[in-house]
């Protein structure tokens, strides 16, 4: 297993490089000037040479280039064209607000899908699992900023139970509607792929057999049926997972979030390139690492890959 996760990490490699080559290339070519966008309506003609020299965009790409990716090998993943904060430190401080938001959000859509899941498997054709499939597809149809807004308006506006939007320090109710916004999709698709992947365990041999010496049927489906239906979810669960980290920007722009998708977002429209680059190359490296660990659940799910890959 750690021969597979080491050999897993070097093939990561060429792909963030071509994330970096790619990253960079198109906001080369992208229209705007991020200098314009740094000094605004007042400017001089020799404040803005300066600049572009200072920062060496007054030199072919690929010198730019070599440039950024020297300062990355050293440690040093540049300054904001606006706040001359570090990139990094930039990300740092917004990251642990989108993990805090996503693994809420992630544990929301996972329990709540895989019950509704299981019941809708093993109510398969009854009323039950007529309303659960109903509730997966209005879940999947609905798009996101549709059901943070309504959300907003219903529970904050009209009921007044909850905060609209904001922070709150990390305050339990300022979380609960992006949360609910942010899981309701996965939790349809994951109560979907459960309830499909439930019905073909359950008619396998095995879980006859366990049926057979008179095992109870929660005993059947929990220990037996469940972790071999489990191994297609956790694909679609890690998936999902790495796209909340790599910053869910609807999500947080709807809350005032202030995750790592606001900050990218933010970073675009004032056409930020070290923020934008540094958070395209940290978000590509956290979903690299998800999907690791993804398949390296597996191994532990279905002890036939494990076997396979020994």
């Amino acid at each position: 297993m750690l021969q597979y996760a080491l050999k897993r990490i070097l093939h990561t490699i060429p792909v963030l490089f071509g994330v970096l080559v790619v990253t960079f290339v198109l906001l080369y070519i992208a229209p705007g000037d991020p200098v314009m966008a740094m000094v605004g309506d007042r400017f001089d003609a020799a404040t803005l040479e300066r600049l572009r020299a200072e920062l060496h965009l007054d030199e072919p790409v690929w010198s730019q280039f070599y440039h950024y990716v020297a300062g990355l090998v050293q440690g040093d993943w540049g300054r904001s064209y606006h706040t001359r904060q570090p990139v990094l430190d930039g990300i740092l401080e917004h990251f642990p607000k989108t993990l805090y938001l996503a693994s809420v959000a992630m544990l929301f859509a996972t329990l709540s899908g895989v019950l509704i899941g299981v019941v809708s498997a093993v109510k398969q054709s009854t009323w039950i699992d007529g309303m659960g499939m109903t509730f997966a597809f209005l879940g999947i149809s609905f798009p996101v900023y549709w059901v943070g807004l309504i959300l907003i308006l219903v529970v904050a506006v009209q009921w007044g139970v909850l905060p609209p939007s904001g922070y709150g320090g990390g305050a339990l109710p300022y979380l609960v509607l992006p949360a609910l916004t942010l899981g309701m999709r996965s939790t349809a698709y994951i109560a979907r792929l459960t309830r499909s992947s439930m019905l073909e365990v359950i008619r396998l041999d095995y879980v006859r057999t366990a049926r057979a010496k008179g095992l109870p049927e929660w005993t059947v489906i929990g220990r037996h049926a469940l972790k071999a239906a489990l191994i297609p979810v956790i694909t679609a669960i890690g998936l999902d997972f790495g796209a909340y980290l790599s910053g869910s920007v609807l999500t947080e722009s709807i809350f005032a979030w202030p995750g790592i998708g606001r900050f990218a977002l933010n970073a675009i429209l004032k056409r930020d390139l070290p923020v934008i680059q540094g958070t395209v190359l940290f978000l590509a490296i956290v979903f690299v690492l998800v999907n690791l660990l993804v398949d390296l659940l597996y191994g532990w799910l279905d002890p036939r890959i494990r076997y396979e890959r020994s």
